[in-house]
């Protein structure tokens, strides 16, 4: 499983182009952890788990923890903010993430239903109040 891990962590190139994290000591760090730490290889291994996602959660992170502001941190609290990121379970996050998006859209689509329904009955409304030739007999 550490092999996998590793493997999983060193050829993962989504991500590494990130100019704002640095990305190489990151991946050095984490190939460290899983060579000695059998639990967390288990956690790299998740399948949804990936460097740009944990690039990007680290990203966030140091962002909130500068008040958005420039500033500088430690190395060691990067590196445990991107173990942070794969002790996190998101799999759960994701899927209730999803499930708003799908009401959100299904919301959306009932406006623009409602919407078209009433520009019809307004279209059918003004059609039926105008005269007709017929009308005049």
């Amino acid at each position: 499983m550490t092999e996998q891990a590793i493997e999983k962590i060193t050829n993962d190139d989504r991500g590494r182009e990130e100019k704002y994290v640095p990305a190489e000591p990151i991946v050095r760090f984490l190939v460290n952890k899983c060579s000695e730490d059998a639990e967390f290889c288990k956690l790299v291994m998740q399948e949804q788990k990936t460097l740009a996602k944990c690039f990007t959660f680290v990203y966030e992170q140091v962002k909130n923890h500068l008040n958005r502001e420039g500033g500088w941190i430690e190395d060691c609290e990067v590196y445990l903010m991107a173990v942070d990121y794969f002790n996190l379970d998101d799999a759960e996050a994701e899927r209730v993430k999803a499930e708003e998006e799908a009401f959100r859209q299904s919301e959306r689509n009932k406006r623009a239903n409602e919407a078209y329904v009433k520009r019809a009955i307004a279209t059918k409304t003004a059609v039926s109040t105008q005269m007709s030739l017929f009308d005049f007999e």
